[in-house]
Formats: structure tokens, C-alpha cells, sequence
């Protein structure tokens, strides 16, 4: 939004054990890892982004979490508004987001947050309604890598509306890939030069995971 010998045990399991053994190697070494899986009657494929980051699950977690603060990092997102609280664990959020050559985009979407696992977690999200794009789905999984990093993997397939959807194709992967180097660029930033703040976002994701869903 990149093997040791040390780490091969890690290689079976897991998101890492979606990924071959050069894919691995791109991730522990910070390097994202991209995949695109064409889907039928789809004029976008659904993409995969791969990358380590330098913070826990939960840490990770807690900073996406927060999605009223997408607008201060996520490239081309213009405005990031939690506009309905369905339950503690799953709110809809609108945004503002600039597209080129076209309009800006109007859109909700439904966020919802599991805990998969020991310090692994999965929020996923869903168009509810928009001004162009007909629908989009995508999760982000999260999960522990090495000694206090995590690795996540950003799932995004969108089915955009307009007739420019062809030329907008690669701009739109090249975005998302965008969107996960901003992920983690901010985890870790929150992680070195703001770990009050972090701590807060921490708390708050405890408390929503605590409620019933």
C-alpha cells in the first residue's frame, strides 16, 4: 500500500506460504510483492499486495483501523469520514477520493474488523454505493513475521463504471500499490516519532474487539 535460512519455518504457513520462495525473499527484504488474478467478465483483475512491516499485528491493525485518519496518508484519498457505527467492530465510512481525468469519486463503503487468530486480525470492506464505481470488495490480513513484524496482504478487486475503465487500468494497480507503501510507511512512523498517538489507536482497537460483534 517487499530468505534467510533463519526464516524458512515461516515459508508453510500463513500468508507467506501463498507467496514462492522468490516472492518470500522480496518480502523480508521490504519489498512489496504484487500479484494481479484476472477474473472473469472483470475489466480490472483482483490484486494482491504483499508487504512486512516493521510493527506488530496489532499495531497495524489499530493504524487502519482508525479510518478517519486515511485522508492524512492514503495517496488520492481527499476525505475519510465515519458517517455510521453499525457495532464497535464495523462502521461505514465515506470518502473522498480524486480520480484522474475523471470526477472525484464519491463512495461508502462498509469497513468491518475480525481477530483471526493469535495477534492476527482481517478487515475487510465492501462498496455500499458510489458515484462511478459499480462495486468493489477487499480485506486486509495481517498476521505476526519474525520477531515483533508483521505481514499483511491488501485484497482489492474493483468493477469501476466508466468507459475509461481501460485506460484507467494500470493507473488504478499502480495506486493500490501506492496505497500499501503508505500503510506501511505510516505504521511505522506512528511506531518511531508518535507512540502516544499509536497507543491511543491501540486502545481503541482493544475496546471495539473487546465488544460483542
Amino acid at each position: 500500500m517487499v530468505m534467510t535460512v533463519g526464516c524458512s519455518s515461516m515459508v508453510a504457513a500463513g500468508l507467506m506460504g501463498e507467496l514462492n520462495e522468490a516472492q518470500v525473499t522480496s518480502v523480508t527484504a521490504g519489498r512489496l510483492v504484487a500479484i494481479h488474478e484476472q477474473i472473469n467478465d472483470k475489466p480490472w483483475p483482483r490484486a494482491r499486495i504483499y508487504a512486512r512491516v516493521r510493527a506488530t499485528p496489532e499495531e497495524v491493525a489499530a493504524v487502519f483501523f482508525d479510518y478517519q485518519e486515511a485522508k492524512s496518508y492514503v495517496p488520492d484519498v481527499l476525505e475519510s469520514r465515519i458517517s455510521k457505527r453499525v457495532c464497535p467492530r464495523t462502521v461505514e465510512v465515506d470518502y473522498e477520493v480524486d480520480v484522474p481525468i475523471l470526477a472525484d469519486e464519491h463512495y461508502t463503503a462498509l469497513n468491518e474488523i475480525k481477530a483471526t487468530g493469535p495477534n492476527s486480525y482481517v478487515i475487510s470492506w465492501r462498496l455500499l454505493r458510489a458515484l462511478q464505481t459499480k462495486g468493489a470488495v477487499g480485506s486486509l490480513r495481517i498476521e505476526p513475521y519474525g520477531k515483533g513484524d508483521a505481514v499483511i496482504c491488501y485484497t482489492n478487486l474493483v468493477t469501476p463504471g466508466s468507459a475509461m475503465a481501460k485506460i484507467l487500468r494500470s493507473m488504478a494497480m499502480k495506486r493500490m500499490e501506492k496505497t500499501v507503501e503508505a500503510i506501511v510507511a505510516k505504521v511505522e512512523d506512528q511506531k518511531k516519532r508518535h507512540p502516544a498517538a499509536l497507543a491511543k489507536q491501540v486502545e481503541a482497537l482493544r475496546v471495539a474487539l473487546a465488544e460483542s460483534p
